[in-house]
């Protein structure tokens, strides 16, 4: 086997959602702890909501042309926000685990936000997901939080872990009055 990776990488568009929305489904399906989101409310609301227009984006991974993967960074519209951006659905299925395809959509949308401008990004974790917290640890980031009982699935509450990586140096606001 040559140094290339078995899967493609690219930005999923509104054409997409016919193959990302089955994916999305499984992986509410299997983790259900680990997405705000139902199924019931995923089929209702629809999973083309997902798929932002630029700068925010929605990473897929395809091997043989079926979708295995996705990640996506959301960035806010409001002026005050664009600094900064949020990882969401981070999703691998499960055949396709520890073969490096989560690591290589966290860096896609890592080197995108930088290119973005962004100054950091943010994610929610499950405190239970061991995996996914190694991913991000070994990427940088930092715990800034734990919500406790943020999600509550048939009467069993799951705390998330708030995440934060730094992508560049902050710059100070107005000095102080020297009068």
């Amino acid at each position: 086997m040559s140094g290339l990776a078995p899967w493609l990488i690219r930005s999923l568009t509104q054409d997409d959602v016919a193959v990302f929305q089955p994916l999305r489904l499984e992986a509410l399906r299997l983790h259900p702890e680990a997405f705000g989101a139902s199924v019931e409310e995923e089929l209702m609301e629809g999973s083309g909501r997902m798929i932002g227009a630029h700068p925010s984006l929605t990473l897929g991974a395809f091997a043989d042309g079926v979708l295995i993967g996705s990640a996506g960074l959301q960035v806010p519209v409001r002026v005050k926000q664009r600094h900064r951006g949020n990882l969401f659905g981070i999703f691998v299925t499960p055949a396709w685990r520890g073969r490096g395809v989560g690591r290589a959509m966290l860096e896609g949308l890592l080197a995108h936000a930088r290119d973005a401008g962004l100054r950091h990004v943010t994610l929610s974790v499950t405190s239970g997901n061991a995996a996914a917290r190694a991913l991000y640890r070994h990427s940088g980031f930092l715990t800034i939080g734990v919500e406790p009982d943020s999600l509550v699935i048939d009467g069993t509450a799951y705390d998330e872990e708030r995440m934060a990586l730094r992508l560049t140096g902050y710059v100070t606001g107005a000095t102080a009055n020297p009068h």
